[in-house]
């Protein structure tokens, strides 16, 4: 019988801190023991999978050696690197297995006499001209011997294997300049599709796992025992491999910490340590083996992979109120309970609660199965304290695919948890929605409501803010507005010109996007005008010397604050009146700048890296004042 899980991208993410939520109270039901949650969540599999018995599958991972032109493959390539993708083979089956799904594992492409498939791809350049970021440069370059072999990289599972590092024997140094090492993926990859990069060296080798010398150095580890060298990268294999069968990063709770760490939050670096009794190892969490139950690689199964997943009923409330007799007095505990109906059928429920801070490396998670009506319950204590925290909810349905939902929280490190953005979210959930979908009218009459309502002072703020970027009334330039008016939100009024760094230049929201589909100013806090400025970045306005002083803040926005790093700069007709220091994480920049005798203002972002991806700046509640 084929019953396992895959994950999809969800259906639409609806806002993007926020879930649709209960509006009425939920009838209690009790968190089902994790023990449990296997043989429950089977049972909906099966009837699924016996009623659709005939959509079989037989999806293996293909894997490419990438060399570049001026080298030839590392030495024994294939006889070193097969047992190795035998031996993460195995981890992910006794995972599953462990967790109680039955040792369900991906199958390697293999021809009819059994022997491994491995397409040697060469590269058209020379390794230097290869960089980390240049996965689709390298993609591109391996598509020939793909489609020869009749795979599709947005159908299949790949993994791309580059001999991009540099090993010296003599001096035992490793460097990776060059190579992607990364997992990726995107809507056209559905259920079924996934893509990962890792490297490969000559000393990357299942037999090197237990040695403890010789001692080498590696430019980003630094010194470290042959063995650690091949947990690191072996498990770096075994790590992106689950970004290709669609794994989000995610730690280990408490209570999961003897089974050692969450292969998907930094258990490449943990990986079979317990060869060498130097720690239990890594393993998968729950919420991993959840989600792969179902992946056509690992079930088998087809049925309907291309049915975009649809949720008919999804509520859910947040609290504190925990009924675990384990968890009772236990410090920063969280309930989610809800009820939850869709077609394919949900048979899984996986919470995520991140701290937006660190990439989700260290999420704890946690898990549950619908009953027959729907209801389910999360109980988790112990989260580490975060501001600004997210509880991402996806629901797994019985064809593999993901809808997610998500709420905001705060948890300060000397109280309980916090939940008042989330309530704020809640009450603004409609009105979010329908400036998503540019709904003007739907949008007005949301905002009437919630001004006609009880709902917190910074909703009552921000909800009109929102309603106008879907009106096309004019703003008014700076140096023409009415001398009446003494207070004027540099995200109220025209600015002479503006480039960002990414998509458009926008202000009071975030503008539609791929990665934030909330549409609000968020940096910690939630702010009802603002400016988005990608870095690098500028506004320039017009004052015609008509104002006194600019004050405000500027950040990055919460969902990018583990990435971003910028400074922030502030000129008066040319002249630079304000320098922020670098800002990163959730660091912000406050500025108070004389404006008296100022004709032209500048609002510029810098990047301060490297790298410009998760430079998402945003300048907030800038305010001129006479």
């Amino acid at each position: 019988m084929h019953r396992r899980k895959v994950m999809r991208r969800a259906l639409p993410i609806l806002v993007g801190f926020l879930l649709a939520c209960a509006t009425s109270p939920l009838r209690a039901v009790d968190p089902i023991p994790e023990s449990r949650q296997p043989g429950l969540a089977l049972q909906i599999l099966d009837v699924w999978h016996t009623s659709h018995s005939g959509s079989t599958n037989h999806r293996k991972l293909h894997v490419i050696y990438f060399t570049p032109a001026d080298r030839d493959p590392e030495p024994r390539y294939r006889e070193r690197l097969e047992p190795i993708l035998e031996d993460i083979r195995a981890f992910y089956g006794n995972s599953m297995m462990r967790a109680g799904f039955g040792p369900e594992t991906f199958n390697l492409a293999r021809d009819a006499q059994g022997a491994w498939i491995l397409h040697l791809v060469k590269g058209r350049e020379y390794a230097t001209n290869y960089h980390k970021n240049d996965s689709e440069k390298i993609l591109g370059e391996c598509r020939p011997a793909l489609k020869a072999a009749g795979i599709s990289p947005d159908k299949e599972t790949i993994l791309i294997l580059c001999n991009l590092a540099d090993w010296d024997e003599k001096s035992l140094s490793f460097r990776n300049e060059h190579s992607p090492y990364y997992g990726i993926r995107t809507a056209a990859m559905g259920t079924t599709g996934g893509l990962c990069f890792a490297v490969d060296t000559s000393i990357q080798s299942l037999d090197n796992l237990v040695k403890k010398e010789p001692i080498l150095h590696d430019d980003q580890y630094g010194d470290m025992s042959l063995g650690r060298f091949n947990t690191i990268f072996i498990g770096g294999i075994a790590h992106e491999l689950g970004h290709a069968f669609a794994l989000p990063h995610c730690g280990e709770r408490r209570d999961e910490k003897p089974l050692g760490t969450s292969l998907m939050g930094i258990g490449n670096r943990t990986y079979r340590d317990e060869l060498r009794s130097e720690g239990p190892g890594s393993f998968l969490p729950m919420a991993c083996a959840m989600r792969l139950v179902s992946r056509p690689l690992f079930s088998g199964c087809d049925q309907d992979i291309a049915v975009a997943p649809r949720l008919q009923k999804c509520e859910f409330q947040v609290s504190t109120n925990v009924s675990r007799p384990d968890l009772v007095g236990r410090p920063r505990t969280l309930r989610i309970e809800g009820v939850v109906k869709g077609m394919p059928p949900i048979y899984g429920v996986v919470a995520y609660f991140d701290s937006l801070r660190d990439g989700g490396y260290f999420a704890p998670t946690a898990t549950s199965v619908p009953d027959a009506d729907g209801r389910f319950a999360i109980e988790v204590s112990d989260l580490a304290p975060a501001l600004n925290g997210e509880l991402r909810i996806e629901y797994c349905h019985a064809n593999g695919a993901i809808s997610t939902r998500r709420a905001s929280f705060d948890l300060p490190p000397d109280s309980g948890p916090a939940l008042e953005r989330w309530r704020t979210l809640k009450v603004m959930d409609p009105l979010i929605r329908a400036v998503l979908k540019e709904n003007l009218r739907t949008a007005r009459s949301e905002l009437r409501k919630l001004q006609n309502s009880d709902a917190p002072d910074i909703a009552k703020s921000i909800a009109p803010k929102l309603v106008a970027t879907l009106q096309k009334d004019s703003k008014p330039v700076p140096a023409m507005a009415p001398a009446n008016i003494v207070l004027l939100p540099l995200g109220d009024s025209q600015y002479q010109s503006a480039e960002v760094g990414w998509l458009a230049p926008t202000a009071n929201r975030i503008p539609p996007n791929n990665e934030i589909s909330a549409p609000l100013l968020s940096s910690e806090e939630l702010f009802a005008t603002g400016l988005y400025a990608h870095a690098p970045s500028r506004y320039v306005y017009d004052l015609g010397s008509r104002w006194r002083t600019l004050r405000g803040e500027a950040g990055l926005h919460t969902l990018h604050q583990a990435q971003g790093a910028v400074v922030f700069v502030i000129k008066t007709d040319g002249r630079e009146a304000f320098r922020s220091p670098i800002i990163r994480g959730a660091d912000h920049a406050h500025y108070e700048v004389d404006l008296a005798g100022v004709n032209i203002l500048e609002l510029v972002v810098e990047k301060a890296g490297k790298q410009n991806g998760g430079n998402w700046s945003l300048w907030l509640d800038p305010m001129l004042s006479r």
